[in-house]
């Protein structure tokens, strides 16, 4: 009896390799898809970082030199989106970059800022900052068509003294 069993064992049916090929290759094609969306979220990631970087950096260009510029004595929310109108921001950023928009027309970003005086207070300063940028469509209140090209913008406020 014992030697008609060791008979019998010789191996593998094609049915059993090809269930166990399918089992390998399904648990490979999860870890492949899972390894490519780790790879995406990271560039996602990567690329939001920048931005806010040289958001960061716009802000902090701005802040320390606030006496340098001129103050706009705008008061109302209508008069500061009008100086601050889309296809008139003066600046262009992306890539690292800050520059008038004139010396990097293919920079995807713009930005400009306002400095008020802060009301009732002397001596304190009200910074709107509007950056725009042309991945931002759709993800603000208002967009600007300039022939091609539309921009989704974002304000920053900031108060800063006189000193």
């Amino acid at each position: 009896m014992r030697t008609s069993m060791l008979k019998n064992n010789k191996g593998l049916s094609i049915l059993e390799s090809l269930l166990g090929l399918a089992m390998i290759t399904l648990v490979g094609s999860f870890f492949i898809s899972g390894v490519l969306g780790m790879k995406k979220i990271a560039k996602d990631s990567g690329t939001k970082n920048s931005v806010y970087k040289q958001i960061n950096d716009v802000i902090e260009n701005i802040r320390p030199n606030v006496r340098m510029y001129q103050i706009n004595y705008v008061q109302s929310d209508e008069e500061r989106n009008t100086a601050l109108a889309l296809d008139k921001l003066p600046m262009a950023w992306g890539s690292g970059r800050l520059e008038p928009k004139e010396s990097c027309p293919g920079c995807p970003g713009r930005y400009g800022f306002v400095i008020q005086a802060y009301p009732g207070i002397k001596g304190l300063y009200l910074v709107t900052v509007r950056l725009s940028h042309k991945d931002w469509v759709g993800s603000s209140d208002s967009t600007s068509k300039g022939g091609e090209t539309s921009f989704g913008f974002v304000d920053y406020q900031f108060v800063v003294n006189s000193q």
